[in-house]
């Protein structure tokens, strides 16, 4: 269940400190950082529609040992205009400044949707490996669930199952992420995770899905920006916090002109990352830096805080270096009432 993790244990205890108040009253039912699909412009509300449709369809045909006959799944591929929807979505853009709308939308066509449209695209060429058709079971039924986190009447009828009282264990992050090859568009990684809890981590779906936002922003991160193709991942229960909490620190190694920037910005405080605003490409590409900020406002929900900037001046999400490694933490409460 675990390997070796990069950070010494007192190093993963010295990264934050142990006072992390949980100040929520209600049960998790909903996150921060959704909003009604009525929100969105007309045009992005039929696609995104669309998107959510066409990944129902698909994980309909799964079985119910997550296998899928090939043929069928290329055909519908091509029935439901699945190349023309992700040009579509790539395409979608919010016209005014709304933060709170841009980063529902990167958690849309983020999650874990750019792995699977990777993945579909391989499995189009034929170049499927052993492991494919389960992960892309995983990354549909995933993406499904990130979409009604984050809009929560796109399926009204799901999203009250997600609200069930439902143990999740971290289990069902160790199937997906350990000894994982993930692979975006723009990068790859070998992933590795050394869990050193194995009980339940939330108590709905709802809960879990925001987790899943939270674990695929940073690893999605880790991966493009891996000096080394690694990105290592340690699950630490800390008991003796106020509140029993997961410390979840993402590790991926740099290099030196990933290093300068990052210093020339923000000095030794990276944990400022977490307020987004900030983005790395060699190749001259821009972003909006909203994925970490949207870990800052996710895990700020789950423990009842004001806002992010509560979360990231708190310790309950951060970032450091440590000798050549990037190194990014959050926090949960295990199994938050």
């Amino acid at each position: 269940m675990s390997g070796a993790f990069p950070l010494s244990d007192e190093t993963v205890k010295a990264l934050a400190p142990c006072n992390l108040p949980f100040l929520r009253h209600d049960p998790f039912t909903r996150s921060r950082s959704s909003a009604s699909i009525h929100e969105l412009p007309e045009t992005i509300q039929r696609t995104v529609r669309e998107l959510y449709q066409t990944l129902l369809t698909i994980f309909a045909e799964f079985d119910q040992q997550r296998q899928i006959d090939l043929h069928r799944l290329q055909q519908l591929l091509q029935e439901t205009h699945w190349h023309d929807l992700m040009h579509e979505l790539r395409n979608l853009s919010l016209h005014q400044a709304d933060a709170y709308l841009g980063q529902v939308l990167h958690d849309l066509r983020g999650g874990s949707l750019q792995a699977l449209a990777l993945q579909l695209q391989l499995i189009e060429l034929g170049q499927v490996r052993p492991d494919d058709i389960e992960r892309t079971y995983l990354l549909i039924r995933d993406h499904l669930k990130i979409m009604r986190n984050c809009l929560p009447d796109l399926d009204p009828v799901r999203t009250a199952r997600d609200i069930e009282l439902r143990a999740h264990g971290v289990d069902l992050l160790l199937e997906k992420w350990q000894h994982a090859d993930y692979r975006l568009p723009d990068g790859q990684a070998s992933i590795t995770v050394d869990a050193r809890y194995n009980g339940v981590v939330a108590d709905r779906c709802v809960e879990f899905s925001a987790l899943d936002r939270v674990f695929y922003n940073l690893i999605n991160n880790a991966t493009r920006h891996s000096a080394d193709r690694r990105v290592m991942v340690g699950i630490f229960p800390i008991f003796e916090c106020e509140t029993p909490s997961l410390r979840i620190v993402v590790a991926n190694r740099i290099d030196l002109l990933q290093r300068t920037a990052l210093e020339q910005r923000f000095g030794l405080q990276w944990s400022d990352l977490f307020y987004g605003g900030f983005t790395f490409s060699s190749d001259g590409s821009s972003g909006h830096g909203f994925g970490l900020a949207i870990c800052a406002e996710l895990v700020a929900n789950a423990y009842g805080l004001p806002n992010g900037p509560a979360a990231i001046g708190g310790g309950y999400v951060g970032a450091r270096p440590h000798g050549d490694l990037f190194v990014a933490w959050f926090h949960w409460p295990i199994a938050a009432p």
